[in-house]
């Protein structure tokens, strides 16, 4: 029997099976014996004998064996974990590769897990716990979009670029963030003209002039990943950044990789729309160009413009209160790296606790925020939504916001960049805001002109 399959089968016959009596299975000897004949059988054969399952069907401690077996061989189909030149398990690595997921004739997914939540607790309280991959329910995965981004257009091993011998882990990759909105004039708030809506896009005639200079700031940088804030792109500005990256090739030592080019009315690239309503869509691309591009994410969730946050945003918009005027898709993107498993959530979606069951069912490891907001703070609702899903699932957050709302608070510079990131493992001891949320501002800003300011990159090791 197909390995990926069986194990589904199984995972969905044992999840209601309370942990503690998990515990107690995985320790008896039995399970310990079922469990490596499964292992050894699976793995000098790719596929599992229809004799090694239980029959009838039944949520047993033998059910339980069979399924640690098959998590441990299954990780030979992972590029991550697998150390051989050569496994029977390669023809699941391949449809891994072509279908976002291992299983076949199942419904859901099964991919690997590649992060785990930041308590300090280590007696497993489900099933997940004792198990190296994930089992991604049909009313999940159904909106779940995985894609493996090919080895040319990855992140550069980090691991490669140090004696791995002196680390205790490999160091993390550098993300650079530019605000790039420099004004309040950058913005555009428009009216659609039917209902009570409103929209918001760049000021491409503004920003243009700019695109250079912030190509050639991110790239001294000396980051491997680049984010600007929401509402800095549209079709106009995305052409000409495909064509600016296309023809400035990366300077020599330069680590720049991935850029996440804001996000706006985008629909050159991306999916095609159901509704007649513009996207607020993030793009994603490699350092070479629009020819690479890596992966684009539609905002989900509209923000509500309140007149009292109409107010405190210096915005007028007739002084009533107003939806945003966008398209309510459900797909997730995902964008499989030798780094990890990376995700777009754009502003509203952060920060919406019914958002983030997806993103914590689909193991996210590295969360791209866009958002267009007032100023920053350790304390804000990024830091509270970013901290939440560090905790609950290991997930490191980057932030990125503009200068075009606030660019100081209490006359001290905002900070345009929050990162949330925490030491892999179990940790120690329960971790708080300050351990996991820390935020970046340009310390300078306050003797420099708003454009400047803006074209300044803010760095963080995430």
């Amino acid at each position: 029997m197909d390995p990926a399959d069986a194990y589904v089968k199984l995972y969905d016959l044992l999840r209601t099976v309370d942990a503690s009596v998990l515990s107690d299975w995985s320790e008896s000897r039995r399970v310990g014996e079922v469990a490596g004949q499964v292992r050894l059988d699976v793995e000098q054969t790719g596929s599992l004998a229809d004799h090694l399952l239980p029959d009838p069907p039944t949520a047993s401690p033998e059910a339980f064996g069979v399924l640690l077996g098959l998590d441990l061989a299954l990780l030979h189909a992972s590029k991550e974990t697998d150390t051989l030149a050569f496994s029977p398990l390669d023809g699941l690595r391949t449809r891994l590769t072509m279908t976002g997921r291992l299983n076949d004739q199942t419904s859901g997914s099964l991919v690997f897990k590649r992060a785990s939540w930041l308590r300090p607790n280590e007696d497993p309280e489900y099933i997940d716990g004792f198990l190296n991959l994930i089992r991604v329910p049909p009313y999940h995965s159904a909106d779940l979009h995985l894609q493996f981004v090919p080895e040319l257009y990855d992140l550069p091993d980090t691991e490669m670029a140090v004696d791995a011998e002196e680390l205790d882990s490999p160091p993390s990759p550098v993300i650079a963030q530019l605000p790039f909105l420099a004004e309040p004039e950058d913005v555009l708030w428009t009216l659609p003209g039917r209902g009570a809506f409103y929209s918001v896009t760049p000021s491409a005639e503004r920003l243009l002039p700019h695109l250079a200079e912030a190509l050639a700031a991110l790239d001294a940088s000396g980051a491997m990943l680049a984010i600007l804030p929401e509402a800095s792109l549209d079709d106009t500005l995305l052409a000409k950044w495909c064509e600016l990256l296309q023809s400035t090739p990366r300077p020599e030592g330069g680590l720049l990789t991935w850029l996440l080019l804001g996000s706006g009315p985008v629909q050159t690239v991306g999916p095609n729309l159901q509704s007649s309503r513009p996207p607020n869509r993030a793009v994603l691309v490699h350092r070479s160009g629009c020819a690479r591009l890596l992966m684009t994410q539609d905002k989900q969730s509209g923000f509500a413009f309140t007149t009292a946050k109409q107010h405190e945003y210096g915005v007028d918009l007739g002084d009533i209160k107003r939806d945003e005027y966008i398209p309510h898709i459900r797909q997730l993107n995902l964008l499989e790296s030798r780094l990890g498993r990376f995700a777009i959530q754009i502003c509203e979606d952060f920060g919406r606790p019914e958002r983030h069951g997806l993103v914590t069912a689909a193991g996210v490891t590295h969360l791209f925020v866009p958002v267009l907001a007032a100023a920053m703070w350790n304390r804000g609702w990024q830091a509270k939504a970013g901290e939440t899903l560090g905790i609950q699932a290991g997930i490191k957050v980057a932030v990125s916001n503009g200068l075009a709302i606030h660019r100081f608070f209490n006359e001290v510079p905002a900070p345009t960049l929050l990162v949330v990131s925490a030491p892999s493992g179990v940790p120690d001891q329960y971790l708080t805001t300050d351990d996991l949320v820390s935020v970046y501002s340009n310390v300078n800003g306050k003797t420099m002109e708003s454009r400047e300011d803006a074209l300044r990159p803010r760095t963080a090791e995430w």
